[in-house]
């Protein structure tokens, strides 16, 4: 068993699933459901984990922490896990991600508390090709400096994370570039891609499943 880090790990799993026309939380991708993929990789290092959205119906995954905000995106998710968050750092990524591996996430985390050892940082969020800023870790007690700049009216993660930064709160950011993780013999440039796919629309799922299954078929892993 992995070293439990001082991270409480969150699924945003509060999204409408519109474009695929059924509820992405449960759909299957590769036999298991994407939320069960997710939370399965945040316990293969967080001290505890849970799932962020209005679905009782996803407890018996994780706990699940309820939004207060509507409407708002994945930003609702983010202020719910801090809200509850139990250990010093908090990690969010979102549900229709299943590509990324688990041990890519563990890295990013030790990377971050690792940095924390020799200069403030209060913010970090995985730099790829693709951006995703839901993928994110801050720290626990800046709750309400993103509480404060989600009072603002704004939505966009991006745009949030600046705002909380030109607060009273001195934040860091540290863009961990996924690219860093390539070594002579690891993923091209394409895999790393896929790690990042959105599952969005039943022609995304079919295109990232037959990836997946394509790479172990061939004997190989997703990592």
């Amino acid at each position: 068993m992995s070293e439990r880090l001082p991270v409480h790990g969150f699924v945003l799993a509060g999204g409408k699933s519109s474009r695929m026309g059924e509820d992405k939380s449960l759909l299957r991708f590769c036999g298991r459901p994407m939320v069960e993929i997710a939370v399965e990789k945040l316990r293969g290092f967080c001290s505890e984990v849970g799932i962020a959205g209005n679905r009782d119906d996803l407890a018996e995954f994780a706990p699940v922490v309820r939004e207060t905000r509507q409407d708002v995106g994945p930003a609702a998710g983010i202020e719910a896990g801090l809200t509850a968050a139990r250990q010093p750092w908090t990690m969010f990524i979102p549900v229709d991600v299943p590509l990324v591996p688990g041990e890519v996430l563990q890295r990013w985390a030790v990377s971050v508390l690792d940095m924390e050892k020799v200069r403030p940082i209060a913010l970090s969020h995985l730099c790829v090709s693709n951006e995703q800023p839901a993928f994110c870790m801050i720290r626990s007690d800046k709750v309400e400096a993103f509480r404060t700049a989600l009072e603002s009216g704004e939505r966009r993660l991006a745009s949030l994370f600046h705002r909380a930064e030109g607060s009273d709160v001195h934040w860091v950011h540290d863009l961990y570039d996924i690219y860093g993780f390539r070594r002579s013999d690891g993923p091209d440039a394409y895999q790393l891609d896929r790690w990042f796919i959105n599952v969005n629309t039943p022609e995304d799922l079919a295109t990232a499943e037959a990836w997946a299954l394509s790479r172990l078929e061939c004997g190989g892993s997703l990592i």
